[in-house]
């Protein structure tokens, strides 16, 4: 008779789920969406304040920034931390798209004369 050989935790476990911090390159980053929303008073506070669901502040503080830049505002003022630690890439200059203006447009607007 063959003895069973006991498993160890770690072949007992499957693979983790990877809904940790972001894997950054260098250094040891800071969650500032979890900072600011503790000196903003709270998960709940924070939710009053923008409007959204406990929920919502839970899921900004997972993926480490806020989703809405209306939100990321009200936050920053609240806390005290700069708007561009919490709205990560919405609140980079180069990915907002530059607004079109009639009055620098050079095409005619009606017939040609």
């Amino acid at each position: 008779m063959r003895k069973k050989q006991a498993l160890t935790p770690s072949a007992a476990m499957s693979k983790k789920k990877n809904t940790g911090r972001p894997k950054r390159a260098r250094g040891v980053k800071s969650n500032m969406v979890a900072a600011a929303v503790e000196l903003a008073g709270g998960v709940t506070v924070v939710a009053r304040l923008c409007g959204v669901a406990r929920q919502s502040v839970y899921s900004w503080i997972q993926e480490w920034r806020v989703e809405r830049l209306i939100d990321a505002l009200i936050l920053a003022r609240a806390s005290g931390i700069p708007i561009e630690r919490l709205a990560g890439d919405a609140f980079k200059p180069e990915t907002i798209p530059a607004a079109k203006s009639p009055a620098l447009s050079h095409e005619p607007d009606g017939e040609p004369e």
